[in-house]
């Protein structure tokens, strides 16, 4: 039985907690059979070996092939002193290295900007559940730019023009305009001329896309058709407000041509 002091160094040599038990119970052994110490260690057999594989690669552990049946033997003690060395200079390396390394990591830091957040919808809750939050984090005088290109009627079965309804009675309630432009190709359950009805600020263009686009409140979400619909949202100032002059291009272009 060792001291927490003594386990506790050893933790700081690298070792873990099971690495230390079966180097001990191998130095209380001495020579022994890896599920013998395992045993001993209070390891699976299973275990003694996968570490006995780790402690090996480190030189803290080897097996005496001139005993019967291949017996084990773990470093002596004065080995850690080695161990030690090695890790010193490795940290050493590091250190030298340490500007190049933060450098290169900072790269790839810079590229994402800070205050990006993503959330992941799924089924039903990736209409639902962006619709509400876009509604919801909207105030009074804002825009929800909106591009329908996913049929939602499948999913949303008899409820889906009472849910289109509930949208525009929402936006009207908190004075937020809701603009929508409805593709045109594909196919879909109901006539897009049916879903424009219900929106009073909606045009139909066809434009080729496949997925749905939201931007509201610093926010981009995408709905994309599937046998399950899948949403995701990407809460990013520069994202939406590159996505929103994408869209009232589209929308004062076209708007009034309808």
């Amino acid at each position: 039985m060792i001291t927490s002091k003594v386990k506790k160094d050893l933790l700081q040599l690298g070792l873990t907690d099971n690495e230390i038990k079966f180097y001990v119970a191998g130095l209380e052994l001495g020579l022994a059979t890896i599920p013998q110490i395992a045993e001993r260690a209070g390891l699976s057999r299973m275990t003694g070996y996968n570490i006995f594989k780790l402690l090996n690669q480190n030189g803290m552990a080897d097996m005496d092939v001139r005993s019967y049946g291949q017996k084990c033997k773990v470093a002596k003690p004065a080995k850690l002193l080695s161990l030690f060395e090695e890790q010193r200079k490795s940290l050493d390396k590091l250190a030298t290295n340490m500007p190049n390394l933060i450098g290169e990591l900072n790269v790839h830091y810079a590229s994402v900007p800070e205050d990006l957040e993503i959330h992941y919808f799924r089924a039903k809750e990736a209409v639902t559940k962006i619709w509400d939050e876009a509604l919801t984090n909207t105030k009074k005088g804002d825009d929800i730019l909106a591009l329908s290109a996913v049929d939602f009627a499948p999913t949303l079965k008899e409820h889906y023009i009472e849910f289109l309804e509930e949208l525009v009675i929402r936006s009207e309630e908190k004075g937020i305009h809701l603009k929508m432009i409805l593709e045109k190709t594909g196919s879909y359950t109901l006539p897009r001329a049916t879903v424009q009805d219900v929106f009073h600020e909606s045009v139909q263009l066809k434009l080729g896309a496949t997925c749905d686009q939201m931007i509201y409140a610093d926010t981009v979400a995408y709905i994309f058709p599937g046998r399950e619909l899948f949403g995701i949202t990407i809460h990013n100032k520069e994202l939406a407000n590159h996505h929103s002059r994408i869209f009232y291009t589209l929308w004062n272009r076209m708007y009034n041509v309808g």
